[in-house]
């Protein structure tokens, strides 16, 4: 199945990915999810002893979940071997070979048999990766620059994509989710939160963008077309448990379901029952 997974920090999104079947690959972008969800679980049991209930650690540490880390390139600009001064510099460099080797990578467990569930931490990173990786390929078109700091092309570097332009990284990660579910595979990816912006009446009684106050999914936003279940967890202080909220599913019942200390186990369980395969 294909879990799309976003929330605020420490909002319990690893900890529900890493419940998913395992042998199960970690492709991490945003460094040391994996060693702050790994821990074993424990809740309390009707004797007072406390009752194992999530073995992360355990499951890390006997190999069942492998970390694989895709670390970020850190770009501040060109230094100036005379003044010994960081000067900004536009091209970018990195992102297009760190997007080449995760693919490489995540094609390489799709055709792995002994690997059940492949993680991406987080998809946020994965579909800026994709971004400006396809942004790099188009400026080293443009290389090397003239002396009046234009392109081959007589045009200014490339810094970002235009709107048609998206459509490449939209067929890239579109692929991820469609060869996921080709080979069978399980595939979770966890994302980070934004702020929702839409039109809003500003205090002069104009109209225009701003937040909403809303929260919702920082990423690729057409993975739900995709994807089995699309949800957020959320930590509630009062009770000191975590949740899931389902927004889009498959099984259109699941919609609107709230999980509380949400596992694969108990989310596919409904599923089946839903399905009435149970």
């Amino acid at each position: 199945m294909i879990f799309i997974l976003w929330g605020e920090d420490k909002s319990c999104k690893n900890t529900l990915a890493m419940t998913f079947p395992k042998p199960m690959v970690d492709m991490e972008f945003d460094i040391g999810g994996l060693t702050r969800a790994s821990r074993n679980l424990y809740r309390p049991a009707s004797d007072g002893v406390a009752e194992l209930n999530l073995p992360i650690k355990d499951w890390v540490t006997s190999g069942q979940i492998k970390l694989e880390q895709y670390i970020m390139p850190f770009q501040i600009g060109n230094l100036d071997p005379i003044t010994s001064i960081v000067r900004p510099s536009k091209i970018i460099v990195g992102m297009k070979e760190l997007f080449y080797e995760f693919a490489g990578k995540f094609i390489g467990h799709l055709k792995d048999p002994d690997v059940k569930t492949i993680m991406v931490d987080t998809g946020t990173l994965l579909y800026e990766t994709t971004c400006v990786g396809y942004t790099q390929e188009l400026q080293e078109k443009q290389l090397p620059l003239r002396p009046d700091g234009k392109g081959q092309d007589g045009k200014a570097l490339r810094t970002q994509l235009q709107p048609p332009e998206y459509r490449e990284p939209y067929i890239r990660m579109r692929g991820f989710v469609y060869q996921a579910k080709a080979h069978g595979k399980h595939l979770v990816m966890t994302h980070h939160a934004a702020d929702e912006y839409g039109l809003m009446r500003k205090s002069d009684g104009t109209f225009g963008q701003d937040k909403t106050g809303k929260r919702i999914l920082h990423g690729w936003g057409q993975l739900g077309d995709g994807a089995d279940v699309v949800g957020h967890t959320y930590w509630d202080a009062k009770e000191m448990k975590p949740y899931f909220n389902v927004e889009l599913a498959e099984v259109k019942e699941l919609e609107g379901m709230v999980f509380e200390e949400p596992t694969f186990n108990k989310i596919s369980t409904v599923i089946k029952m839903l399905r009435g395969e149970e």
